[in-house]
C-alpha cells in the first residue's frame, strides 16, 4: 500500500481538519527560491502554473486570494524532486539560489493528539518520514529531532488523527 492510498483511507476515516487549518494559516513556498526576499515581489504567477504541473506529489497549489504557488501538506510532502525549479520559467524558483534541501518550517507533534502518545499503535508518521527526524521512545512516544527535519511535510497528511503541524522555523 502507498503513502497515498494509505492516506486516503486515513483522511476519510478521520479527516484532516487540523492539518487543513494549520495548512491555511502557514504560507510555505515552493523549494528552491531565494531565502531572504518577499515571494509575492517576484512571483508573476505563470498562465499555465509550470511549477504547479511539474510537481511529482502535486503537492504545489495556488493560494484563492493572491494566486501565488505555496505547499498544501494535506495533500502529502516536498520530496526535493526540482521539478518546480526547473519549470520556472521567471527564475523564481532556481537550483542556483537554494541548494538545500529543507524548507525552513519544521514538524511538530501535538502530543494531546497523537495516538501514539495516548498507546494506541501507530507509527504511520515514522514510515513516512525519508530523512528519518521521527525517533519513538519506546513504542508510543515519538519525537522529531529538528535538527534533522527538513520541513517536507510528508508526516503531515499520513498522520490519522491531524496531529502534526507545520510550523516556521525557530532561529537559534
Amino acid at each position: 500500500m502507498t503513502n497515498g492510498s494509505r492516506r486516503g483511507v486515513f483522511t476519510s476515516l478521520f479527516g484532516n481538519k487540523k492539518a487543513q487549518k494549520n495548512q491555511n494559516e502557514l504560507c510555505v513556498r515552493p523549494p528552491y527560491h531565494h531565502v531572504g526576499y518577499d515571494f509575492l515581489d517576484h512571483c508573476v504567477t505563470c498562465k499555465d502554473t509550470p511549477c504547479m504541473n511539474a510537481c511529482e506529489e502535486k503537492i504545489i497549489v495556488l493560494s484563492a486570494a493572491t494566486h501565488i504557488p505555496y505547499l498544501d501538506f494535506t495533500k502529502g510532502g516536498c520530496t526535493f524532486c526540482e521539478a518546480c525549479a526547473r519549470a520556472c520559467p521567471s527564475g523564481v524558483l532556481s537550483l542556483t539560489c537554494n541548494d538545500e534541501k529543507d524548507l525552513h518550517v519544521k514538524a511538530k507533534i501535538d502530543i494531546i493528539a497523537c495516538m501514539a502518545w495516548h498507546q494506541s499503535l501507530c507509527n504511520s508518521c515514522l514510515d513516512a518520514c525519508e530523512p528519518r527526524a521521527i525517533q519513538f521512545l519506546g513504542l508510543w512516544k515519538p519525537q522529531i529531532e529538528m535538527d534533522v527535519c527538513n520541513g517536507c511535510g510528508m508526516c503531515v497528511g499520513i498522520c490519522p488523527s491531524s496531529a502534526i503541524i507545520i510550523q516556521e522555523e525557530k532561529k537559534t
